[in-house]
């Protein structure tokens, strides 16, 4: 296992406010020290913090953040390293390039890093991770189109929304709700929410294509949406009241991860096109 840590240098270069908006939230920068881009994809109940980054030569690498400290993380032998799933036992699943350029899933539990392939598929991605390691995700058939997935006890049972194609599962919480999106028959791409055996569209006011990307156990849902004039914005999805977020001069916003007490992570574009991530708490 490659690993090692980067000096502690947490960016928080402004607290900025969302105003006009219920609930509003302080925003701060987040990024890996000398990055060229940094993701930050979930948050757990101790504030520790996962996601991925690009060095400046342009090479993917994971990294976990913990009082002050990042530590990158490098699937053994893979080309590019992608963490984003995170559990309150600091397990942490993504997904690994190998040296043909094949996407396969990973789990990094108690410090040690093992692959993960749904059986058959071209390619696998694990998403999420919930406290009993239950891991979502998806993966690519032979056919190329994609499927959810949930990983339960070793056990793989692929998941598709009802009448939908190329369905992503992008977050499993505690209480086995699954989120993620699908595309419809007329090629657009929405958010869902899976309660049980019931699918639910998650349509953020003004959206004309959604996908939502984690929850936690209330089941308050983030995500991204596109607007009709192709502007994207992140959501807050409470009990079904919609809050966009948008962090203060950003060219779009996605919101990837919420943890117990509602702080939010994600990432954000600015006007130079670079990619950043954000920690956003409530005022």
């Amino acid at each position: 296992m490659l690993k090692k840590s980067l000096p502690i240098s947490l960016l928080l270069l402004s607290l900025l406010q969302l105003s006009a908006q219920a609930p509003s939230f302080n925003f701060q920068l987040f990024d890996v020290p000398n990055s060229a881009s940094t993701e930050a994809d979930n948050i757990n109940a101790r504030g520790n913090i996962v996601g991925f980054f690009f060095d400046q030569a342009g090479h993917q690498h994971g990294f976990f953040h913990s009082q002050g400290a990042f530590t990158q993380l490098d699937f053994p032998g893979a080309t590019a390293t992608k963490t984003v799933g995170l559990n309150n036992r600091d397990d942490i699943v993504g997904v690994l390039t190998d040296a043909s350029g094949v996407q396969h899933g990973l789990i990094r539990a108690d410090g040690v890093f093992t692959q993960l392939d749904f059986p058959g598929a071209t390619s696998t991605q694990a998403l999420s991770i919930n406290d009993s390691r239950e891991i979502a995700g998806s993966f690519t058939d032979t056919a190329g189109r994609l499927h959810g997935f949930v990983l339960v006890a070793g056990q793989f049972t692929q998941v598709d929304f009802p009448g939908g194609t190329n369905t992503v599962v992008f977050g499993i919480n505690d209480r086995d709700e699954l989120v993620g999106s699908f595309v419809d028959s007329s090629g657009t791409q929405h958010a869902f929410l899976r309660t049980g055996a019931v699918f639910t569209q998650l349509n953020p006011p003004g959206s004309t294509s959604s996908v939502a990307f984690g929850l936690n156990a209330r089941t308050d849902i983030v995500g991204s949406f596109t607007d009709a004039a192709g502007n994207g914005h992140g959501f807050l999805d409470r009990s079904g009241t919609f809050t966009q977020l948008d962090f203060p001069g950003a060219s779009s916003t996605d919101g990837d991860g919420i943890n117990a007490d509602g702080t939010i992570v994600g990432d954000f574009f600015d006007a130079a096109g670079v990619e950043h991530g954000y920690i956003a708490t409530r005022r």
